[in-house]
């Protein structure tokens, strides 16, 4: 590649330097005939002049032709050639003017000649020698037709001019040659440095791109890792704020037991009065309305019991068209776009209307006096894990409003439990808190799009689940409402209960009942008891969560020498999953806060379940 482009940068100066030389023949070609028209016949010698003039102009129109030629230096062999072959003309005519006009003129016009042809061949070592052919095609006829002429001329002194004349020829190629090459050494130097230039510039600018790429790359890392390490901290706040939940929960819990338990037993009295009765109904209302509290608190700590069911999340929300719309009142428009197939979820139904009602509840208070709220179901797949969910199906429920939006700062704190923008007296800062710890509980995800003015959307995913088979009649315990009042007959309990207040009131509803009462205040305690009572102990009340031993562990202590012994658990955590694997009718479970109805039922439901079991035991 290298050597085709010296050829062609030589060409090119040869053309460059075409002016000059085929000026100098015309020039000299008239001096000459000025200096010989006295002497020499006219008429060769005007041919000659013609003949001069006549192979310049083709030169000359060669030149312009290769100028006007965009792409000349591609075929710059072809150029090379022709321009040799003028040389070739032009050196031809030069030595036969040589050979013609020296027998004609006299001695110094003779060695007029010779200097003649000899300076233009001179000259063109210097204006030639970049391209030796055409160097060899003007000097080598000019010269050899010369020396011949003047030999001819006869005479010892002749015979030494020409041969003098050969000498000056090869002097002349000697030299050309030698500047030729320092000459096309300098070109092809010239254009090794223009192509490690061009290297060098390349590779700059693919160092200059993978920098720039790195750059970027570092800094799309370092994004994702500070976006990664704010929602660790995130989550650590959520976890510690959720554990702080569950344990205010069980504390309030007993509160709330205490006081819901002696509002029960107040109530049941028969001499009271309505202006009484209806302010202790006030009190049992505000006492239900902060369990409702709690239980959002245990369900945003994860510790608030459910039972699953499949369920068509288009039905429920059909069902509740009307609520919704009650809820988000006048001026608020509810539009619902359900997907037309039903789609499946597992879901606690109670907690999946909690989902709606706190979504609705939350956009209603963002759009003030009016707007829209839309409300859509579809089935996705997710094809690659995504914001911490298993590819699989999922069930999207959306809930967009028309409201004010929330900046990127509130949208960090949304969930967590008792923040709120509104008003004071106007939201307890749980609803979304309380969506939160539903959905993460069931395996799912929120997402969320907000822009300050642009109102909000959510994103509930759920895991989808199969179409229920179709069954007979439902579990009859399921159809159970409320609490049954049929009192057991007088039985020993064994209470273990750590809150002094509790086991307090729990011992006095009891007794009412008319059971005797053991209280122990620890799972230790409650052993030594046991053991004063080896076959006097007909049921277990113990708390769940306690120092020491757990009531679980103190039940199965306890069952190991009377198997038959019944065992009613209570907790301020609903923590249920510790005894679902227990023998049914044998053991229940009754969550904090509890009323006096509902203890004296389980009591009841507990004892019944036993005594049928001795009666069938007596039977076989």
């Amino acid at each position: 590649m290298a050597g085709a482009e010296v050829i062609s940068e030589q060409v090119r100066t040869l053309y460059r330097q075409a002016e000059t030389v085929l000026l100098a023949n015309c020039v000299n070609a008239t001096i000459m005939g000025a200096l010989l028209w006295s002497s020499a016949p006219q008429v060769p010698l005007a041919a000659w002049l013609a003949a001069v003039a006549a192979v310049s102009a083709v030169r000359w129109r060669i030149v312009l032709r290769f100028r006007g030629t965009p792409d000349a230096a591609a075929a710059a062999r072809r150029w090379g050639r022709r321009f040799t072959l003028g040389s070739a003309a032009s050196g031809l005519l030069w030595g036969l003017a040589g050979f013609a006009f020296l027998g004609h003129a006299s001695a110094p016009a003779q060695l007029a000649i010779v200097f003649f042809v000899g300076g233009m061949c001179s000259a063109a070592a210097g204006t030639l020698a970049v391209y030796l052919p055409a160097f060899f095609a003007f000097v080598g006829p000019a010269l050899a037709i010369l020396a011949l002429g003047v030999a001819l001329l006869g005479g010892a002194l002749n015979q030494v001019l020409a041969s003098v004349v050969v000498l000056y020829g090869v002097g002349l190629y000697a030299v050309a040659r030698v500047n030729a090459r320092a000459l096309g050494e300098a070109l092809a130097l010239r254009f090794d440095n223009m192509g490690l230039l061009a290297t060098l510039s390349e590779t700059q600018r693919s160092l200059e791109e993978a920098n720039r790429t790195l750059e970027r790359r570092v800094t799309e890392r370092s994004e994702a890792l500070r976006k990664q390490s704010e929602a660790l901290r995130d989550a650590q706040r959520l976890e510690a704020i959720g554990r702080l939940a569950g344990g205010v929960a069980h504390d309030f819990n007993n509160l709330l037991t205490i006081i819901l338990a002696n509002l029960g037993e107040i109530m049941d009295r028969r001499d009271l009065d309505s202006r009484t009765r209806g302010a202790l109904r006030e009190m049992r209302d505000a006492g239900t309305k902060g369990a409702d509290l709690v239980r959002q608190l245990l369900t945003f700590s994860r510790r608030q019991r459910s039972t699953p069911e499949t369920l068509d999340l288009n039905r429920t929300l059909n069902g509740m068209d009307r609520l919704l719309s009650r809820l988000l009142g006048d001026g608020k428009e509810l539009v619902l776009r359900l997907q037309s197939t039903p789609l499946f979820v597992h879901m606690d139904p109670t907690q999946m209307e909690q989902i709606i009602i706190n979504m609705i509840t939350n956009a209603r208070d963002a759009m003030g006096a009016g707007g829209v709220v839309t409300v859509e179901t579809e089935a996705v797949e997710l094809d690659v894990p995504w914001s911490g969910l298993a590819p699989g199906p999922f069930v999207v429920l959306s809930v967009t409003d028309t409201g004010a939006g929330m900046d990127a700062e509130t949208q960090r704190h949304i969930y967590e439990p008792f923040f709120t923008t509104k008003a004071p007296g106007k939201g307890t800062g749980l609803g979304l808190s309380t969506v939160y710890g539903i959905v993460e509980q069931g395996s799912g995800h929120i997402d969320l799009a907000s822009q300050p003015g642009k109102g909000t959307c959510f994103r509930v995913y759920l895991p989808r689940a199969q179409a229920p088979e179709r069954s007979g009649e439902a579990d009859p315990l399921r159809r159970i409402s409320g609490f049954r009042h049929t009192i057991a007959a007088s039985a020993t309990v064994l209470l273990v209960e750590d809150e002094p207040t509790v086991r307090s009131v729990t011992r006095r509803i009891l007794e009412r009942a008319g059971h005797l009462v053991l209280t122990s205040p620890s799972a230790e305690r409650a052993l030594e008891i046991a053991n004063e009572h080896p076959e006097g102990i007909d049921l277990l009340i113990t708390d769940v969560v306690m120092p020491g031993m757990s009531g679980p562990s103190l039940a199965d202590r306890l069952r190991a020498d009377r198997p038959e012994l019944g065992t009613l658990f209570i907790s301020g955590y609903n923590q249920e999953q510790l005894v679902a694997d227990a023998e049914p009718g044998r053991t229940t479970f009754l969550p904090k806060p509890f009323t006096h109805e509902a203890l004296i039922a389980s009591v009841s439901d507990l004892l019944t379940s036993a005594a049928r079991a001795r009666r069938a035991a007596t039977d076989r």
